[in-house]
């Protein structure tokens, strides 16, 4: 009989066990399966919904005696937005009919709109339910809740509540306690006031009017609820404090949040009729107000007061921080202060000592925004008691003094942060040995932390942004630690002085200079985060030695040295971690793709670009694996093969980037079906062919695409996201019109559909697209003219490309604005004056070059006072070059080449370089998370070694020029250089120059080109050009110099025979006339070097010479034939004749006739 009993008593344990185990009911179980289509993210945290005990599935607590459900956490968290809740929803009540032991309901964040089948009377247990952040449920929402009549807490914050609201509909909640409307625009709370006999809440104890509308008529309204304890009137309607008398008829009152959105007093203000006489308040926030210096003395009535928060909203006058000054040592007229909160106050003058010891209750001590801190900070030694004390953003003098900390022995948190205090921290830190959380981040703190190992209590360490150094052994002590943070400081050193803080959950090494094997972090297996960024740190692309840490959740550590560990062995061949986010983005060799990823499945974050993976194919199990993946970042890593989509929807997905690989073939037709909320997705630069899949139309939140660099071909798609804000399909085979579904893309800011086959004319309707700022369709077969639409750009446009198309007709006169800031129209078919732009204050870059653009040069252009690049080369220009450009003092290149330009060369150009690429392209930042510069760096062609040059992006800032090259320009050279002492390319060749060479160019010691070939130049070429070490062409051939050729040493050594030819008075080398006077040759002596065009002195000697010999002819001629002889006698006769009749008639006075 015993045995029996004894087998009775086994299986009622094991039937009860069994139940206990199995958990909820499986009506109840049924039901939560029935609630998981309409609450899309409950599987995004915790245990999934679905087999196995739902009590410990997320979002769901059960009873542990009953098993039943009694609280549900269906609160909607993610910023991604499905459409097919967005707009609002309706919620059947019924759904919860099987949970008859439920206590608490959460379904904030969720878009209800309002419920269906409302039988709240079966939830006759619930007493706790948050509708907050519902902003489509609106007033409707209190008359769904009258069944609802166990509840003891409503929470409806954010619910779209407005206006006056009528409260007496929730009279039947007799057991609420707790009622919070904020962040609604309530006016009035109804007639639930307006008497006493129909006040229902008699129980309710909080209530939380914030971030309303409310008025000062409140205040009245309020007496109906004498019960109350809790009261929120922050950030509403208040104004002044003329009825702050009406709150003390709330005797229990013990905790009042309470701001004015207009002043014209102090809070509470001076007075008997207006001061608090709360006995029982215990706890007094006056956030955001404005006060007086009186503000202190006026809430002495407190006597109970434990907790003060004073947030005083101060006013700039004419730039001028005006703040309230306190005197501290007032706060001994609260005896019972436990907590202080001071922000934006000045504390003035010195502190009393004996009666800041009377706050002997005061432990915890906040001081935010405050200015003259270094007194408080000098004596906060007073102040014993102090557990928690934080001082954010107070400025004090570098040469305090901080030992005054170090009496505050019993001190548990300690926070200095965001002060930018230059000091080093004193040895008597070591004593605070109950220290736990220490924060000194943001500051200009220097020096060792020696003084930190004898704290074996602290828990909490961040010392980020700071300048600590040295010293790495104190971490060996602080075994304690579950939060250490030194990011941003110049600490170095091995990493494995950290091994022994098994404790540590979060680890942040970032930005410093440690080295070592990541391998010496095995031993922390309480890891939940490691960030490592800008290190040296080894670590295997594999991450073996991170195997056995199970709670590892989050690493980061992009910019460290990966290195490929495949023939390494280790304990555990698979990971026990469970990554949510993964960044290893650095240059590297990885060696295979880390197949250690296979084995997760709630990733989020993923980002291993820039890492040689040796061409391994594309890993779609990690797509396949991961239902939850955000973000997934594999540019530049080496991949190879076909990109492949998982076998079921991501709709999490968010942002994907496969960018600069070798991956082929078609992008997948179905792309836009698996990735459907996409908002950013880079596929550039890889070998991708085949068409734009149209289903890329239906990924509605898409709003970066680049597809650019590619094989890509066929048409634009009819059907593109409309929401799409850049949009690259540059450097494709695409071709076709423009499609004029395009029209609705009306958001766009960055279009590139530069290096195609596209053509057609240019759409009208691109006027319309007000947010553009960035227009490139560069090398394709477009025609026609610029539509005057375009007009309606000048808001927005800053960067215009469509060169080297069939683009005809004249520039728009309209065409100005003062944000455009690069304008690319060369090698088009332009013509007419240059009439638009004058307005273009921010130009940058004006290419017009390679047209038929014709009239002079405008003066106007001397307004651009940002303009680097000017180039109008090869058009048909007449007139002078304009003076107004000596104006423009940050010009870096000047083409003007190939025109009919006459007149001067102006000698007061200036030639700037500018050596940063800010000015040189023009980037739009995007990327998921952080910014990454969309180029479009347009190159611009320079003549340079007599050969045309395409120079873009960075490259361009650090080339400088001048080109008046084939024009008709005439003159002398100008003599002066100061203002082109950085110029690199100087071409004044093609021409009608004359003169000699200025010796002044010699101090153009940057410069590498110069050409002065083909013009009227005579003299000798200087030979001061010889210091010229950077210059690697050079030619003034087809001149008229002479003298010798500069001597062949340095860079001159390396020109030849081209550089000179065409000086028939020129010789040396490298040229075949050599310079000697033996005769053998017709050139003129070594030392005629300074003489100009000719040498004087044979020049004298050959005329006398030639004189002579034709007085001998003329004789010789003479002699032998009688008949010219006389000829010419006959002829001098008679010429003399006519000299003299012509000076005695017209010349010599009648006196002498």
């Amino acid at each position: 009989m015993e045995y029996w009993k004894l087998v009775w008593v086994f299986v009622l344990a094991f039937l009860f066990g069994g139940y206990q185990s199995e958990g909820c009911w499986e009506i109840e179980k049924a039901a939560l399966l029935q609630l998981k289509p309409f609450f899309p993210l409950i599987n995004d945290e915790g245990i999934s919904w679905g087999k196995g005990n739902c009590c410990r599935w997320n979002g769901v607590e059960c009873s542990t005696s009953t098993g039943r459900v009694t609280r549900l956490f269906l609160e909607y968290s993610s910023v991604q937005v499905y459409n097919n809740i967005s707009q609002g929803w309706y919620l059947n009540i019924s759904l919860f009919l099987p949970f008859q032991e439920l206590k608490s309901l959460d379904l904030g964040k969720n878009y209800i709109a309002g419920f269906i089948d409302n039988q709240g009377s079966f939830m006759n247990k619930l007493e706790i339910l948050d509708l907050s952040h519902n902003t489509l449920l609106g007033n409707n929402i209190l008359s769904y809740l009258v069944e609802f009549t166990s509840l003891k807490t409503l929470l409806l914050n954010t619910c779209g509540l407005q206006g006056s609201i009528d409260i007496s509909e929730l009279n039947s909640l007799k057991n609420l306690k707790e009622l919070h409307l904020s962040g609604n625009q309530i006016e009035s709370l109804g007639s639930l006031f307006q008497s006493k006999r129909e006040l229902r809440l008699a129980k309710l104890e909080v209530l939380d009017l914030s971030f309303n509308y409310f008025n000062n008529s409140i205040f009245s309204s309020l007496a109906a609820l004498p019960h109350l304890k809790s009261l929120n009137l922050e950030s509403n309607l208040l104004i002044q404090s003329t009825y702050i008398q009406d709150l003390n008829v709330l005797s229990n009152l013990e905790k009042l949040t309470i701001s004015y959105d207009i002043m014209d007093d102090t809070v509470p203000s001076q007075g008997n009729e207006r001061e608090l006489k709360l006995m029982n308040l215990e706890e007094l926030n006056l956030w955001g107000n404005v006060f007086n210096s009186s503000i202190l003395s006026s809430l002495g009535s407190l006597s109970s007061l434990k907790s003060l928060f004073l947030s005083h909203t101060y006013v700039m006058e004419e730039s001028i921080d005006v703040r309230v000054n306190l005197q501290l040592q007032s706060f001994d007229i609260f005896p019972s202060l436990k907590t202080l909160f001071l922000e934006s106050f000045s504390l003035n003058g010195t502190i009393i000592i004996q009666r800041w010891q009377n706050l002997t209750s005061l432990e915890e001590l906040t001081l935010i925004d405050l200015s003259l801190t270094s007194n408080v900070v000098q004596d906060i030694g007073a102040l014993t008691s102090l557990k928690d004390l934080v001082i954010d953003n107070c400025v004090v003098d570098d040469s305090l003094n901080l030992h005054g900390f170090c009496e505050l022995r019993q001190l548990q948190t300690l926070a200095i942060i965001n002060g930018k205090w230059n000091a080093r921290l004193p040895e008597c830190f070591s004593e605070l040995i109950s220290l736990k959380h220490l924060d000194l981040s943001f500051n200009n703190f220097s020096g060792d932390i020696s003084m930190l190992k004898n704290l074996s209590s602290l828990e909490h360490l961040d010392l980020s942004y700071n300048n600590f150094s040295r010293d790495l052994s104190v971490f060996k002590n602080l075994s304690s630690l579950k939060y250490l943070d030194l990011f941003f400081n110049n600490f170095f050193g091995n990493i494995y002085v950290f091994k022994n803080l098994m404790s540590l959950e979060f680890l942040d090494l970032s930005s410093n200079k440690f080295s070592g094997d990541i391998s010496h972090f095995r031993s922390l297996t309480s890891l939940l985060e490691l960030r490592l960024w800008n290190n040296s740190i080894e670590i295997p692309s594999s991450l073996a030695p991170l195997f056995n840490l199970s709670k590892l959740q989050n690493i980061y550590a992009d910019n460290n040295m990966i290195y490929n560990a495949e023939t390494e062995k280790h304990s555990l061949d698979t990971p026990t971690f469970r990554f949510r986010s993964i960044t290893l983005s650095c240059s590297g060799d990885g060696g295979s793709f880390p197949q250690s990823l296979n084995h997760q499945h709630d990733l989020q974050y993923v980002d291993l670009s820039n890492i040689n993976f040796k061409g391994d194919q594309f890993p779609n199990w990690l797509l396949e694996n991961n239902e939850k993946l955000q973000k997934l970042n594999l540019a530049n890593s080496s991949l190879s093969g076909h990109f492949q989509l998982p076998s079921t929807s991501r709709r999490g997905l968010l942002y994907l980037d496969v960018s600069n690989n070798s991956l082929d073939g078609n992008i997948p037709n179905e792309i836009g079906a698996k990735l459907p909320s996409l908002e950013q997705l880079n596929m550039s630069n890889n070998l991708f062919s085949g068409g734009i899949p149209i289903s890329i139309g239906d990924m509605i939140s898409l709003e970066v695409l680049d597809l650019s660099n590619n094989k890509l071909s066929g048409g634009i798609p009819r059907h593109m996201p409309m929401g799409l804000l850049i949009f690259d399909v540059s450097n494709n085979r695409l071709f076709g019109d423009i499609q004029s579904s395009m029209e609705n893309m009306s958001h766009l800011v960055t279009l590139d559909l530069s290096n195609n086959i596209l053509s057609g004319g240019i759409p009208r309707w691109m006027g319309k697209m007000s947010d553009l700022e960035e227009l490139v369709m560069a090398n394709n077969h477009f025609e026609g003219p610029i539509p005057m639409e375009f007009c309606k750009l000048n808001r927005s446009l800053q960067f215009l490309d469509p060169s080297a198309n069939n683009i005809s007709g004249s520039l728009p006169s309209c065409f100005s604005s003062s944000i455009l800031s690069h304008v690319y129209l060369s090698r088009n078919k332009l013509k007419g004056p240059i009439t638009g732009f004058f307005n273009s204050s921010g130009l940058v870059t004006l290419d017009l070059s390679n047209n038929h653009l014709t009239g002079s040069i405008p003066n106007w252009i001397g307004t651009l006072f940002s303009l680097s690049y000017l180039l109008l080369n090869n058009n048909r220009f007449e007139g002078g070059i304009p003076i107004q450009l000596c104006k423009l003092n940050g010009l870096s290149l000047i083409d003007v080449s190939n025109n009919n330009l006459s007149g001067t060369i102006p000698p007061c150009l200036m030639i700037t370089t500018l050596n940063d690429s800010s000015h040189a392209y023009y980037g739009i930042p995007y990327q998921y998370g952080n910014y990454r510069s969309f180029s479009a760096d347009v190159p611009i062609e320079v003549t340079m070694k007599s050969i045309s040059y395409f120079y873009k992006g960075r490259v361009l800032t650090y080339l400088s020029g001048i080109d008046l090259s084939c024009n008709k320009l005439t003159g002398e050279i100008p003599h002066h250089f100061q203002y082109l002492r950085d110029i690199i390319v100087l071409n004044f060749s093609h021409n009608s120059l004359i003169g000699p060479i200025p010796p002044a160019l010699s101090e153009l010691y940057q410069i590498e080109s110069l050409n002065l070939s083909y013009n009227y130049l005579s003299g000798n070429i200087p030979s001061q050009l010889l210091g010229l070490h950077f210059l690697s062409s050079f030619s003034v051939a087809y001149n008229n110099l002479s003298g010798t050729t500069p001597e062949r040493t340095g860079q001159f050594a390396t020109f030849e025979e081209s550089s000179y030819e065409g000086n028939p008075f020129l010789c040396g080398e490298p040229l075949p006339k050599n310079c000697s006077t033996d005769g053998s040759s017709s050139s003129m002596p070594k030392n005629a070097t300074n003489e100009g065009f000719i040498d004087m002195k044979v020049f004298y000697a050959s005329f006398v010479r030639s004189y002579i010999v034709m007085s001998l002819c003329i004789a010789i001629v003479l002699y032998i034939n009688p008949y010219w002889r006389r000829a010419w006698f006959y002829h001098v006769e008679a010429t003399t004749m006519s000299c003299y009749y012509f000076v005695v008639d017209h010349i010599l006075p009648k006196r002498f006739r």
